[in-house]
């Protein structure tokens, strides 16, 4: 279940369940055995939150369908060609379009159809080049993992709009189970297909994720009036800046680090547990020999229903003069975090910084709006600067552990 302590006589005694070695091995240890329903949670509420907007989904695909036919139907009219399918569609958006609100942006303004029609196929292409020569992913999985980034994309950005809390959880754990069921009976071996399950779905839940962020970007580009064409022209310039940069910071932190990308190494400062997430899930899916306990799986599937029910009941019963009640509901993408997460360092961070804010925000609001937000991203971009500045000292041999406190009020000497 746990892994005894060095020789330190000082904690002789000390077990430490951080690992997730040898899963399926022997009785589950207790960070295993509440991985099950933290990802069963996370998935559930993501999942009901989806099912709860669905006329929001049901509306944007209807949307987007129309958008469609009437780029079709203009095509077929430049060419004295009417498609009376397509037309009947096309027309109906023809007329919401009338009735909507003007779009500020100017047509000289919009970013041009052959611009993004020639990057996606570029990327779908690359795509497929990358995924099959460096991670031998057959042509047809990485087109499966393409559809469901488009599908997650679209439900991300239009869950997210109206909840403010992206379902990208929910689509990497269904991207692995739909990736999980392509490779089962296909022949290939459990190192291999946990390999396929982990870059495609990391591939689908990615672009999920990359739209709904380059989304709030034109949201806010939008709100600032900021013409859609500049705007791609600089997140085209920060996309090509980050595709060398990332690598490069991940080499810098893998090389001081050597935890990271080596599951043998016991401690490590990084505890990653959304990765610990990927991994397990990879290898249920992949492996017939690695069982989820029992008693787990029961309370997962209850806390899934409870969190699922509390969703229902949040949006069709806590609302007009009932609304005040919501803030009393439990957080439970935070309870699940907290599932998953091996050690109390990022809990105990968010419940300080939680009473500061509701104390500051209670006594001085007006100074709170004004400077809460701002210091918050300043500690939280100061701790992201201070892991690169942390790494390169690793590196030089003159990094905390070395010259430090050793872990002071750590069990043994470690945090």
């Amino acid at each position: 279940m746990g892994d005894a302590s060095g020789g330190d006589p000082n904690w002789d005694g000390y077990y430490s369940f951080t690992s997730l070695k040898n899963v399926g091995v022997g009785p589950p240890s207790p960070r295993y055995w509440l991985l099950w329903p933290g990802v069963m949670v996370m998935v559930c509420s993501s999942m009901g939150e989806m099912l709860v907007h669905w006329k929001v989904i049901y509306f944007g695909f209807r949307a987007g369908w129309r958008s469609i036919c009437l780029s079709i139907h203009e095509t077929a009219m430049k060419k004295n060609k009417r498609i009376e399918f397509f037309a009947k569609y096309a027309e109906a958006e023809e007329k919401m379009e009338a009735d909507a609100v003007e779009d500020p942006a100017t047509p000289d303004q919009q970013v041009k159809t052959w611009v993004w029609v020639v990057g996606l196929f570029a990327s779908i292409i690359l795509a497929c080049i990358v995924m099959g020569l460096q991670w031998k992913v057959n042509v047809g999985i990485t087109i499966l993992a393409l559809v469901l980034a488009f599908l997650f994309s679209f439900l991300a950005i239009q869950i997210g709009a109206v909840t403010d809390q992206t379902p990208l959880t929910a689509a990497a754990k269904a991207a692995q189970l739909v990736i999980g069921g392509t490779t089962t009976g296909a022949g290939y071996t459990v190192q291999h297909a946990q390999r396929i399950n982990l870059i495609s779905a990391g591939l689908a839940a990615g672009a999920a994720d990359v739209a709904t962020a380059l989304t709030s970007d034109f949201r806010t580009g939008f709100l600032l009036g900021t013409p859609p064409n500049k705007q791609f022209i600089a997140q085209a310039i920060g996309t090509f800046v980050s595709v060398w940069l990332a690598p490069g910071l991940f080499v810098l932190f893998t090389t001081a680090y050597p935890c990271i990308t080596d599951s043998e190494i016991e401690h490590c400062p990084f505890l990653v547990p959304s990765v610990s997430a990927w991994a397990a899930v990879a290898e249920v899916v992949t492996s017939p020999n690695v069982p989820i306990p029992l008693s787990s799986g029961i309370f997962s599937i209850v806390l899934g229903i409870v969190s699922i029910l509390q969703v229902v009941f949040r949006h069709y019963y806590l609302t007009g003069p009932r609304e005040k009640y919501q803030q009393w509901l439990p957080n439970w993408g935070a309870i699940a975090l907290s599932f998953v997460i091996p050690g109390p360092v990022f809990v105990n961070a968010a419940f300080v910084g939680a009473i500061i804010a509701f104390v500051w925000r209670k006594w001085k609001p007006a100074s709170f709006e004004v400077y809460g937000y701002a210091i918050a991203a300043g500690m939280i971009a100061g701790e992201g600067m201070g892991g690169v500045i942390g790494a390169a000292l690793q590196l030089g041999n003159v990094s905390g552990d070395r010259y430090g406190t050793l872990g002071l009020a750590c069990p043994l000497e470690e945090c």
